[in-house]
C-alpha cells in the first residue's frame, strides 16, 4: 500500500502541472471520496471485492461546465499489475479496478477512466480508456490520428476527445433532443411563455450560464431576484464582446422582456407546492444540467 502512495503522488503531480488544481477553473478534484451525490450513489455498491461495499478509485474529477463528464484514476505500483488478459481482477490490477469503477458510473456519466502503474515517471505506464453513458464497452482514448492516448494528458485535451467519440456525440444528440421535448413542455405548461419568448428564455439562460459567478450562485438566490440576476449576468457577457456599445444594448433590449415576465418571478399558489423555488430557477437549473 505504501508503494501505491508512490504511484498516486506521481498522478498528483502531473494533475497539479496540468493545471487541475487551480483555483477557479470549474473542475473539482477528489481523492479517495466524493461529494457528488449521484457519484456516492452510483458507487455505494462498488467494491472491488464484491462484497456490496462502498468503493471509490484514487481520483475523481468532475468539472461544472459539464456535469455529466467524469475522469477517474486507479493506481497500482506494479506495472505488472497493469493489466489482466481478461480486465475481470479488478482488485489486482490497474485497468481492471478502473473499468470497475467506470461502469457503475456509466450509468449516469460518460466517463475517462485512467489506469496508472508503477513508481517512478521512468516506469509508469497509462491506459485511459473511454466508456459512454449508458454504455458498458469500454474503448481506448485516442486523439485525432487514431493513435492511443498512453500518458496523462490536460483536462481541456481529455474533454475534447473523449467529446469527438462517434458513441458519446450520438449518445449526446440523442438525450438534447429528449431534453429538448422536455424543457418545451415545462416552459409550455408551467412557465406558460409564448413561442415567441421561448427562444430568448433559453438563448439568454446559455448566455447566463457563460457567467462563471451566475452559474454558481443562481441556486442560492431567491426566486423574486432570480430574474434580475439573470438579466445582468447577460449584460456582463455581452459587455465583453468586442462590438459597437449601441449593438450591445440592441441586443440587450429583448432579454429585458424575460427579466419581467410575470410567470417567472416568486411563485404562485399554483407552482409553489411543485416548484417551491420558481419555475424560473427549475428551468435554469435543468439547461445548466443538461446543455
Amino acid at each position: 500500500m505504501a508503494n501505491e502512495r508512490k504511484t498516486e503522488a506521481l498522478v498528483r503531480d502531473k494533475l497539479r502541472a496540468f493545471g487541475y488544481s487551480e483555483p477557479d477553473n470549474g473542475i473539482t478534484l477528489e481523492e479517495q471520496k466524493s461529494e457528488i451525490a449521484k457519484v456516492k450513489a452510483l458507487l455505494s455498491k462498488a467494491s472491488k471485492n464484491a462484497k456490496g461495499n462502498n468503493g471509490y478509485p484514487e481520483f475523481i474529477i468532475s468539472n461544472l461546465k459539464d456535469t455529466a463528464f467524469l475522469i477517474v484514476f486507479e493506481c497500482k505500483p506494479d506495472v505488472k499489475k497493469h493489466e489482466s488478459p481478461a480486465r475481470d481482477k479488478p482488485a489486482e490490477y490497474a485497468v481492471d479496478g478502473v473499468l470497475h469503477y467506470a461502469k457503475h458510473l456509466a450509468a449516469h456519466y460518460t466517463v475517462v477512466a485512467v489506469a496508472v502503474s508503477g513508481t517512478t515517471a521512468s516506469s509508469m505506464k497509462v491506459s485511459n480508456l473511454l466508456v459512454p453513458a449508458g454504455s458498458s464497452d469500454a474503448k481506448e482514448l485516442v486523439n485525432e490520428s487514431g493513435t492511443p492516448v498512453t500518458h496523462i494528458i490536460p483536462y481541456d485535451d481529455y474533454y475534447r476527445l473523449a467529446s469527438f467519440d462517434p458513441d458519446v456525440a450520438k449518445k449526446r444528440h440523442s438525450d438534447l433532443l429528449a431534453f429538448s421535448k422536455e424543457l418545451h413542455e415545462l416552459i409550455w405548461t408551467k412557465a406558460k411563455i409564448s413561442e415567441e419568448d421561448k427562444p430568448l428564455l433559453v438563448s439568454g439562460t446559455l448566455i447566463a450560464l457563460m457567467n462563471a459567478t451566475f452559474m454558481k450562485t443562481f441556486g442560492a438566490l431567491p426566486a423574486e431576484e432570480v430574474q434580475e440576476a439573470w438579466l445582468g449576468a447577460i449584460k456582463k457577457e455581452l459587455d465583453k464582446a468586442d462590438i459597437p456599445q449601441a449593438k450591445k444594448d440592441t441586443m440587450l433590449q429583448p432579454y429585458s422582456t424575460i427579466a419581467v415576465h410575470p410567470n417567472l418571478g416568486k411563485p404562485d399558489s399554483k407552482t409553489a407546492k411543485e416548484y417551491p423555488d420558481g419555475v424560473f430557477k427549475e428551468i435554469i437549473t435543468r439547461i445548466c444540467d443538461n446543455v
